[in-house]
């Protein structure tokens, strides 16, 4: 995937569009930058999976 598909999953995650997304292993690098520097990144919660893939849901407060 490329950093602007993967960035607008996790903008649809954050604004409830979607329940959750997964990250293949792959793509893990490319997304833990954007993870890393967006602002609710504490409310962004992953799950590991079998074979490295991780599935975030957003946890609102």
């Amino acid at each position: 995937m490329t950093k602007e598909e993967l960035q607008m999953m996790t903008d649809q995650l954050v604004q409830g569009k979607v329940d959750n997304v997964t990250i293949e292993k792959k793509d893990f690098m490319i997304f833990r930058e954007i993870w890393i520097n967006h602002e609710k990144k504490d409310q962004i919660i992953g799950e590991a999976l079998h074979n490295g893939n991780i599935i975030y849901r957003y946890r609102s407060n």
